[in-house]
Formats: C-alpha cells, sequence, structure tokens
C-alpha cells in the first residue's frame, strides 16, 4: 500500500475563509530557555483541509463526536471535472459519473482549484456544486463527499443545508489536495478530533492506493 498526502500544510497566518478567525501558531515554550518545545495554536474549526460535521449547518444535525467513525474513511472514488473560476459543476457533469454514485459511497471532486490556494481569490472564486447538482448528489445517498474546493458551493448555505441536512447526512471535506497524484479508486482516511459536540475538526486527509 502506498499512501499520498491530501492535506495541504497548516503555516500560522495562512489565509482563512473570509469572516472566520485568523489561523495562528505561536512557541510560549521553546529548547533554548525551557529544555523542550511546545506550541500555542489558535484555529477555526474550519481551517485548511477540514471535515464539517452534521451540526455545522443543520441544528440538530449529529456533531462530531457522535458520528460514527467509519463515515470517515473507506472505497472512495474521484471524479475528475476541470473547472476554472467561478465554474459550476453541473448535473450534467455528474450524470456521467452516476454509476459510482451509489449509496454510501465515499466521492471526491478534483476540479484542479487546488492549485490556486494561497492565491487571491482562492475563497471568493471557487467553482461549486450548483443548487440542483447538490440536490442530486443528495438524492443518491453517498456517504462523504471530498473536494478540493473550500466549499461544496458558492451558495454556501443552501448548498450545505441540502448535503448536511436530512435525509442525505453526507460528510462534508473541503480543501483536500494533490488529487493528481492519486489512481480514481483509492481507500480514503480523513479522521476528525473528537471535539465535544464540534461542528467541524482539520484533519490529515491520505489516499490508501495499492502499489
Amino acid at each position: 500500500m502506498k499512501y499520498v498526502d491530501l492535506t495541504h500544510p497548516m503555516r500560522s497566518g495562512q489565509p482563512s475563509f473570509p469572516g472566520t478567525p485568523a489561523f495562528t501558531i505561536t512557541h510560549p515554550i521553546t529548547m533554548e530557555k525551557d529544555r523542550c518545545n511546545l506550541s500555542h495554536i489558535s484555529i477555526s474549526s474550519h481551517q485548511g483541509t477540514h471535515l464539517d460535521a452534521l451540526r455545522h449547518f443543520i441544528p440538530d444535525g449529529l456533531p462530531l463526536d457522535q458520528m460514527p467513525l467509519d463515515w470517515f474513511c473507506g472505497p472512495a472514488t474521484v471524479l475528475r471535472i476541470p473547472k476554472k473560476a467561478m465554474g459550476d459543476i453541473t448535473v450534467s457533469d455528474l450524470k456521467p459519473f452516476e454509476s459510482k454514485l451509489t449509496p454510501d459511497a465515499r466521492i471526491i471532486l478534483a476540479t484542479g482549484w487546488d492549485r490556486q490556494y494561497g492565491q487571491p481569490g482562492y475563497f471568493t472564486e471557487f467553482p461549486g456544486l450548483t443548487l440542483d447538482a447538490a440536490t442530486y448528489i443528495a438524492s443518491r445517498r453517498i456517504r462523504l463527499l471530498g473536494m478540493d474546493m473550500p466549499a461544496p458551493g458558492r451558495e454556501l448555505m443552501e448548498v450545505h443545508h441540502i448535503l448536511l441536512g436530512k435525509p442525505a447526512q453526507i460528510v462534508v471535506v473541503e480543501n483536500l489536495t494533490n488529487l493528481d497524484a492519486v489512481p480514481d479508486e483509492f481507500y480514503f482516511y480523513g479522521f476528525p478530533l473528537r471535539f465535544e459536540n464540534g461542528d467541524g475538526s482539520p484533519i490529515r486527509a491520505v489516499a490508501g492506493c495499492a502499489e
């Protein structure tokens, strides 16, 4: 088994989604003065490569610590749908992959947008699902939807409600990278931290690929 990191590096001061807290790492305890290193991290629950709990947009949705662990890992399929800034992912884009959109499937959208990570416009001009496309995915009852964009759609509230709400209850993973380095089929690992009543968490997303 070969493992490929699908996670963006975490750097103090890196851009955050507009309106969310900045990410910082400081070093109050250092080897030079304390004989060990200890960092202080201030981070949003939705910083960098991360996972949305159902609670993120759904008032009675499951929080992180109540979501089954097998929701966060399993065989995954990449749908390669190249899109540029402000591009729509439509039902027509998804229909050729209909045989892959099966109940409990783990689906990863690869648009190429991760190449814009850290650039102006990454969080504001990303491609995304139309409402019809989000509704179509929700109707297929997949288990997890990952993507190389910062959100599943530019109509944030509406698209998240469609995917995270009942009856779909789809785990949403955002800001993946390195999807060009993996085959179309691999084993996905993306476990969140166990925040009590958590609405989301940064994850170390990894692809397990056959040699």
